[in-house]
């Protein structure tokens, strides 16, 4: 037998099928979330302990310039549709428990459906379950184990009694596990309950029971399975500076050196997300599907700096910096060339490139001609990854945009939440931005380990009576906010915070002090509260830079520390990417097409908690 921690994949010997026999490609596309650039073991010189994963990058591909959203939703919609977010009018994610994908758009499984694949889904889901046609299973998948919004309340209670409140608009239940249109909740009691087992655990046994059956019983066809881990993302506890992070205690005390508890138990999540690769991977060797299947991870966004590492890249997830936007990402397959495996690829890839490279590229599948009302933003990329093609279809990646749906000042979209006023998009080498400010955001690399032990519980750590479920909280904005101005005469938090005037003093009294908020209402994140910019207001408010603009050669400077903007030997490229950045804007959707039922729509989150009152579970409201 074999043990990848976590639980047992025993191994009785490959199975050997003929090459002529065997189906299309399966494809088993592993979602992260929040897992920064620097987190695994391969990229921080082993600071954090993630062997499968190493061994399968090193087998594989890497894709050294791969982007996504800033943030999860968004990015996801993007994997499932193969548009830009924006394109399908997830510009942000305000509202977010109101966003749904237009069923106008095919999603991925259901393409793969028509190609003769078998899908399901595990894990997040976040692209909307408002109503029906917004769930997985509505949407091309087969079946579905998962949470249907940004995180849940806790990683082993699942938002059950005793997790605290859950993420969703009711104190409800959002562990769902459906078959079709029969949509449930999982179970949460008995000898089958899900309620108790780590959240890594649940989804990894779920992939490795579906890739079995699916070897058992349906060997003549082609699986796709959508995993979608949990880790990294915090848990959404009340209070995040608390309990944000979890991880078996056991997996926490492989890392006696690292300093901090937030780290020990970050770094134990990580390795846990590779325990659960581990696993899978095993299954695909044991069943036999291995040798004719295509492996994908990347995460959904850059890592947050309250819990992540993204260096060389600066700043991290919700910001405009490579840090936000440029993730980690990699292919594994036997199918690959020797020529490639083990290589770096440096060319630009995006997330909505997966759906046309499955399809077209590993499917070897014709596109249906209409998938939605607009075209496909992705490309099929699979010739370039294997070497077949060195040249990228993609030179450009359109991350985000202001049109006369979306902008700073709110648009057509009257009560938005967080509709921040910034665009950013990547073109060749050159990155620009609009809107934002140029300086603070920090490179932030995994910290090194102390020259001695530092037992666990020292800051923020904990372990829950009668478990082995240890706990950490996020760092607190004194440990990873930039500091411009630390005598506060700008009133310059950080990159995109600002102080108002009337509160006379810089921080949020009565909050987090380098975030936006607090219990005076004093401090201002972008344009999230009051629509303005803040260098609207005079000193000490003002944050000067924010209207320049950036450019920078995130070729030659990964770091983007070399604001090219004001050099006159960029005047006239800089006006010409302005030009072309509002030109791709101008394509983008009504607000509408993404939600179905209206942006802070009252009705709507009345019915949503009238069906979880009667059912315990967060289900749409046409359940």
């Amino acid at each position: 037998g074999t043990l990848v921690c976590g639980f047992i994949v025993v191994i009785f010997g490959a199975v050997t099928v003929p090459t002529s026999a065997l189906p299309k490609p399966h494809i088993i596309q592993i979602v992260s979330d929040d897992l920064g650039y620097n987190d695994l073991g391969i990229r921080n010189g082993g600071k954090t302990i993630t062997p499968n994963i190493n061994a399968l990058i090193q087998g594989g591909v890497s894709l050294r310039s791969y982007y996504t959203f800033r943030v999860c939703a968004p990015t996801r919609a993007s994997l499932m549709t193969g548009r830009y977010p924006w394109g399908i009018g997830y510009y942000d994610m305000s509202d977010d428990a109101m966003h749904c994908v237009d069923p106008k758009f095919q999603m991925l499984p259901e393409v793969l459906t028509r190609l003769g694949y078998r899908t399901h889904a595990i894990g997040k889901w976040d692209v909307g379950m408002v109503l029906r046609h917004c769930l997985p299973t509505y949407r091309g998948f087969l079946t579905f184990l998962g949470y249907y919004t940004a995180c849940t309340a806790d990683y082993w209670l699942h938002g059950a009694p005793g997790a605290g409140a859950a993420y969703g608009p009711c104190n409800d239940v959002d562990f769902h596990d459906s078959v079709g249109n029969d949509i449930g909740g999982a179970v949460m009691s008995g000898p089958n309950s899900v309620n108790k087992t780590y959240d890594q655990v649940v989804f990894t046994r779920r992939a490795v029971n579906q890739i079995e059956e699916h070897a058992t019983n349906f060997s003549d066809t082609s699986l796709y399975i959508y995993l979608a881990y949990h880790n990294v993302h915090d848990a959404c506890q009340k209070n995040r500076f608390t309990a944000g992070l979890g991880a078996p205690l056991e997996t926490v005390e492989l890392y006696p050196t690292t300093i901090l508890d937030t780290w020990k138990v970050q770094a134990a999540m990580t390795t846990e997300l590779d325990y659960g690769v581990g696993n899978v991977t095993a299954a695909l060797k044991a069943t036999g599907l291995y040798e004719n299947s295509v492996m994908v991870l990347v995460s959904d966004n850059g890592g947050p700096l309250d819990h992540s590492t993204n260096a060389p890249l600066r700043g991290g997830k919700a910001t405009e910096w490579e840090g936000g936007y440029r993730v980690e990402a990699w292919v594994h397959s036997p199918l690959l060339p020797a020529t490639v495996v083990g290589t770096e690829y440096h060319g630009m890839m995006h997330s909505s490139d997966w759906y046309v490279t499955f399809v077209v590229g590993v499917a070897e599948g014709v596109l249906p001609k209409d998938t939605g009302p607009r075209p496909p933003d992705g490309h099929n990329l699979w010739d370039a990854l294997t070497g077949k093609n060195l040249t990228s279809p993609r030179t450009e990646v359109i991350h985000a945009v202001q049109n006369k749906y979306f902008n700073s000042s709110g648009g057509n979209c009257p009560g938005c939440k967080k509709n921040v006023g910034v665009s950013a998009a990547r073109f060749g080498d050159m990155k620009i931005i609009l809107g934002a400010s140029c300086t603070g955001a920090k490179v932030v690399a995994w910290p090194e380990p102390a020259t001695q032990a530092v037992p666990f519980g020292k800051t923020t750590g904990w372990v829950r009576n009668g478990t082995n479920w240890a706990y950490a909280g996020l760092l607190d904005g004194a440990s990873t906010a930039e500091l411009p101005d630390p005598q506060c005469k700008t009133g310059i938090i950080d990159a995109n915070v600002c102080c108002l005037k009337s509160c006379k003093q810089c921080g949020c009294p009565g909050g987090n002090p380098f975030g936006p908020g607090g219990k005076d209402g004093c401090c201002v994140s972008s344009i999230e509260a009051s629509h303005r910019m803040c260098a609207d207001y005079s000193p000490p408010c003002m944050l000067t830079e924010r209207a320049s603009g950036c450019l920078f050669n995130v070729t030659a400077d990964i770091s983007e520390s070399n604001n090219l903007r004001n050099d006159p030997a960029y005047a006239v490229l800089w006006e010409k990417l302005v030009e072309m950045l509002q030109d791709r804007a101008s394509t983008g959707p009504p607000l509408t097409s993404a939600f179905p039922l209206g942006e802070l729509n009252a009705t709507a989150t009345k019915a949503t908690c009238e069906v979880a009152n009667r059912t315990g579970y967060l289900f749409p409201v046409d359940f």
